[in-house]
């Protein structure tokens, strides 16, 4: 995999609208879902994304996202049914999948062993999930950067 790119502002924004376009999309489909001024400015993003490697033009002339290459803000965040996911919540789901499992299947005694791993599982949970909110904030931050 090559190295890991970096871009801000409108750019990630362009590039965020073709990452969960279906299939593929225009400049025009980004400059009217992005509200931008003109059609070109819209251009000017698309030949940005090109020039780094990002994106590339499909058999219909709509641009898709290239596979081979990646943004470094992006690493920790997976594409599901089009929208972009924290990994840490899918951390989350299995340790919560996990503590449901254990509370429900294992006999509750409420003693130092079943506190402890209420609490481990209840902590580590909640932690995953803090940290998966704040990077998913994070990638607002990097639209408003620059």
């Amino acid at each position: 995999m090559a190295q890991a790119k970096r871009i801000y502002g409108k750019t990630l924004d362009v590039y965020l609208c073709i990452l969960t376009a279906d299939n593929g999309i225009g400049v025009r489909e980004i400059w009217r879902n992005l509200k931008f001024s003109s059609p070109s400015l819209a251009q000017y993003h698309v030949n940005k994304l090109q020039e780094l490697k990002l994106i590339e033009t499909d058999f219909s002339g709509k641009y898709i996202v290239n596979d081979e290459e990646s943004i470094e803000a992006l690493r920790s965040f997976m594409m599901l049914r089009g929208m972009l996911i924290p990994r840490l919540t899918i951390y989350s789901a299995l340790i919560l999948g996990l503590l449901v499992s254990y509370v429900s299947y294992w006999p509750w005694r409420g003693d130092f062993r079943d506190l402890v791993t209420l609490f481990i599982g209840t902590f580590s949970a909640g932690a995953f999930l803090f940290e998966a909110l704040k990077q998913y904030r994070g990638l607002d931050f990097l639209k408003n950067d620059g």
